[in-house]
């Protein structure tokens, strides 16, 4: 979608959603209020609103209903990287996400005043301060300790995907020259978690910044409980492709669907809400990227109890020259000074 048609310097509201498989999900209202979605997979995601997206892809696209005044709203993710073409505005619903999710580090005016965030709708409900939920949560003391739980669950909206994430804590007896350590801190055991806003993640995720964790297949389990002579979740990116594609596919695996964005680069959504839920690629046969926004971790939406952040917004040079540049830089620099205040120095290790 170009940016020829649009106002210039929309203002977003940028809304706070774990379920939907990012820290965030951002919508503009669409110019065009009879905008025809028909051709669009619905997904019913509350009483007052429908997200509509791709039937193939999964990428979110627009949203509709009595919550947004019943016209579209398109995904900005979904909107070309026009100059100027979009500004932040509110984050909502952040008392959701427990620990304040991505706000702590999106983007402010341009005269460096914060965007204001709100308990739940913008302007409807109590507006919290910048610092919310306070020095507690952010305590340097939890941010460096081992991590916890041992095991979280992951799931998307519609519950169609249901499994369990077991945290890094063994991961310290593998041989340094067995273990890919960029995913995995090694002081603390915790998963690298990361913002990112490649083009490719973009479009599947419909968020304008990606945040995923880096895990190996062997730490995911099927949800539930299993008999322990069941078949474990599988253990190769070329095992779960097969496994998800298969006629015969086993039940465990849910509404889990696969589309194929390059050659050698899997994408797996949820065929129902659309939810992404990883990235695998064929030289990483051990291992996959997992959206972050899935974790059900009782310390919140950065679930930092079991990761750690890295202090950069990875792919940067795919922003640059647009609206989106701006918020990278924004977003990377706010990242750099929390890292300072919640735990001292820290380093990007890729």
């Amino acid at each position: 979608m170009g940016g020829d048609g649009y106002e210039r310097s929309y203002i977003r509201d940028r809304v706070v959603i774990t379920a939907q498989c990012a820290l965030y999900t951002a919508c503009v209202k669409w110019p065009s209020p009879s905008e025809h979605l028909a051709d669009l997979k619905k997904y019913s995601y509350s009483d007052s609103i429908d997200l509509y997206s791709c039937g193939t892809c999964s990428a979110q696209m627009f949203c509709l209903g009595p919550a947004v005044g019943d016209v579209p709203w398109v995904v900005t993710g979904a909107l070309e990287n026009a100059e100027d073409l979009v500004q932040y505005a509110n984050h909502m619903h952040v008392g959701d996400t427990i620990d304040g999710g991505a706000s702590v580090w999106l983007p402010r005016y341009a005269d460096g005043a914060p965007v204001k965030r709100w308990r739940e709708g913008a302007g409807k409900s109590e507006e919290l301060p910048l610092d919310w939920p306070g020095a507690k949560a952010l305590s340097s003391e939890t941010l460096k300790a081992g991590p916890t739980p041992e095991i979280t669950p992951f799931r998307c909206h519609c519950g169609g995907i249901d499994l369990k994430l077991k945290s890094g804590a063994d991961l310290g007896d593998f041989p340094e020259e067995d273990l890919d350590t960029w995913f995995v801190d090694k002081e603390t055991l915790k998963y690298r978690g990361s913002l990112e806003c490649c083009d490719s993640c973009r479009l599947s995720f419909g968020a304008d910044l990606m945040a995923w964790t880096f895990a190996p297949l062997s730490h995911i389990e099927f949800g539930g409980d299993n008999p322990p002579d069941a078949a474990k979740f599988p253990r190769n990116v070329s095992y779960l492709r097969d496994a998800v594609t298969a006629k015969d596919k086993d039940p465990r695996l849910g509404t889990l669907a696969m589309y194929e964005s390059s050659r050698d680069v899997q994408r797996y959504f949820c065929s129902k809400c659309s939810a992404s839920v990883f990235y695998a690629v064929n030289d990483r046969p051990g291992m996959v990227d997992i959206a972050v926004g899935l974790l059900q971790h009782p310390d919140g939406a950065r679930a930092e109890g079991l990761l750690k952040w890295l202090d950069k917004v990875g792919w940067a040079q795919d922003v640059a020259g647009g609206w989106r540049e701006g918020l990278a830089n924004t977003s990377k620099r706010l990242l750099n000074e929390w890292t300072e205040k919640t735990r001292g120095p820290a380093h990007s290790s890729h």
